[in-house]
């Protein structure tokens, strides 16, 4: 077999790379209302039978990957810039990903029944059940996980938009429509439905890393195994501790309050965790490019493309929030009449997304930085606050408890994150593009969610004019928010930071910090 040469010269733009993130983010969220929708057509304690597993198969699947996912975004360009070998690489990271989940995978198969007592009061034979079914993704999930990682080092966002956030869960809802044609939205087929596609994604993102070069062995090994995991294995617990701090509520919920609750609180919460979809999204695509520009050394493009990055991040996600904060009660009749009664969970957990929107992809940028560490304490602060809360308050507050934790939690996570980004690189999300995307959303949807019912009406009227106006915004401000370059408009300026420590930061003093 002929190797495939890297595509050293393939990056492709931000902007670019950023919308095609954006169409893949608004696909998955579609089908991840499409799913819930499906799963919750059985009563809420179905619904819980899906949500814990797949809960559990997702902290277990990303955990797993062991950091390897940002890891290879952070090393491949160093291996293409001196003529390493990219297969090198990618077999120094995919060995242990392969074992490690492997392990992991057959400890939650002959665990399943202890795992689903320990999650669940109601269901725990389904559950478990559903658990043994769902075990062999675990390591499809982690090999998918790293794989794209390669391909973004290598330049391109397109297999982790066409295989993660589109064919992935286009399938799985496909799938599951067929079952609700023929009747058999039970548990054993809906884990089969949406399992088999986890699998198939492995085999298609292998593919797309050899097409692309990641597989040729030509050069010398670039990178050391003590380099790469010094960097990787921090990275490793805090993508742990991130998605156990996304799917950690339901769980709690679930031992706590029931399965029926876990059901509740699993399907709305995924209105308000989409909009993570479009930031992981975001980051995802300007990573590459990022750290791009800071191993060149080139601070101002770095900075640059930080603060647009930002804009862009409220720009797109600001106004979904929005309308989910004030539009719940239609949003969640989508699922069934039963969540009418907690939709106003919506407006809480909706907060966190919107502060952590407005901090740009700060957690990112430090890790493309070298931060990995840092980035690892601030997450694991994170979930601390987040369990120690929900504890706290679900058995007081129920599940708006839970959702009041996860909102200020996530919140806390971020701002002290910009805080790290400040003290140590002088750069925040505080920009020109920052503030006018902010200004537009707000102005955009918020007026015309006030002046409408929360209702099926309402809720199309202020996504129709919402849309329209906001896209009329991004038209008049599309130099400042980055989507045109200055010299075509005229402009000769860029961008330009609120704070004049952001200026400091393009300094030598500033340029070069140690890995934390």
């Amino acid at each position: 077999m002929t190797s495939v040469l890297p595509r050293r010269g393939s990056n492709q733009s931000s902007v670019l790379a950023s919308g095609l993130s954006l169409i893949g983010a608004v696909t998955t969220m579609i089908v991840t209302f499409g799913i819930a929708r499906l799963v919750s057509q059985n009563g809420l304690e179905s619904a819980g039978v899906f949500f814990l597993p797949t809960a559990i198969v997702s902290i277990a699947g990303t955990t797993a990957a062991l950091g390897t996912q940002t890891a290879l975004v952070y090393f491949m360009p160093q291996v293409l810039a001196v003529g390493g070998s990219p297969r090198k690489l990618v077999r120094l990271a995919i060995g242990p990903v392969l074992l490690g989940s492997g392990a992991v995978a057959a400890t939650v198969f002959v665990l399943s029944g202890p795992l689903a007592e320990l999650i669940a009061d109601e269901r725990v034979d389904d559950i478990a059940t559903v658990l043994r079914i769902l075990a062999p993704t675990i390591p499809a999930w982690s090999l998918t996980s790293a794989l794209l990682g390669a391909t973004r080092g290598l330049g391109t966002i397109n297999p982790t938009v066409t295989i993660q956030q589109m064919a992935r869960p286009l399938a799985q809802v496909i799938g599951l429509v067929i079952l609700a044609v023929i009747g058999r939205l039970d548990p054993i087929p809906i884990s089969l439905a949406w399992g088999t596609p986890v699998i198939c994604a492995a085999g298609a993102t292998l593919v797309a890393t050899a097409r692309l070069g990641g597989l040729s062995d030509l050069g010398p090994s670039a990178v050391t195994a003590t380099e790469f995991w010094s960097y990787a294995r921090p990275r490793a617990v805090s993508t742990g501790l991130q998605i156990t701090h996304e799917r950690v509520d339901v769980l709690i919920v679930g031992a706590m309050l029931g399965t029926g609750f876990a059901g509740v609180y699993g399907g709305l919460s995924r209105f308000a965790t989409a909009g993570n979809f479009i930031a992981f999204a975001l980051t995802q695509a300007v990573s590459p490019n990022l750290r791009k520009a800071i191993t060149a050394g080139d601070e101002f493009a770095a900075r640059q493309l930080f603060h647009w990055a930002s804009g862009w991040m409220v720009l797109t996600s600001w106004p979904y929030l929005l309308i989910v904060a004030t539009k719940f009660v239609p949003l969640a009749l989508l699922l069934d009449e039963s969540y009418r009664t907690d939709a106003g969970l919506l407006s809480i957990l909706v907060l966190g997304m919107i502060v952590s929107a407005v901090c740009g992809p700060v957690e990112i940028h430090l890790l493309m930085r070298g931060h990995s560490t840092a980035t690892l304490s601030t997450t694991a602060i994170a979930l601390v606050v987040d369990v120690v809360l929900v504890i706290a308050l679900a058995d007081w507050l129920g599940i708006t408890g839970a959702g009041i934790a996860w909102a200020l939690s996530l919140s806390s996570k971020n701002l002290v994150n910009t805080y790290l980004s400040s003290r140590w690189h002088g750069v925040t999300s505080a920009s020109r593009a920052t503030l006018t995307a902010a200004i537009g959303s707000l102005g955009a949807i918020l007026p015309i969610a006030f002046l409408t019912p929360n209702s099926y009406s309402g809720l199309m009227i202020t996504v129709i004019v919402g849309g329209a106006l906001s896209i009329g915004w991004i038209w008049f401000n599309r130099t400042v928010l980055g989507f045109t370059t200055p010299a075509a408009s005229g402009s000769t300026s860029p961008p330009q930071p609120l704070s004049r420590r952001s200026d400091w930061a393009s300094s030598d003093r500033r340029t070069s910090a140690p890995l934390r």
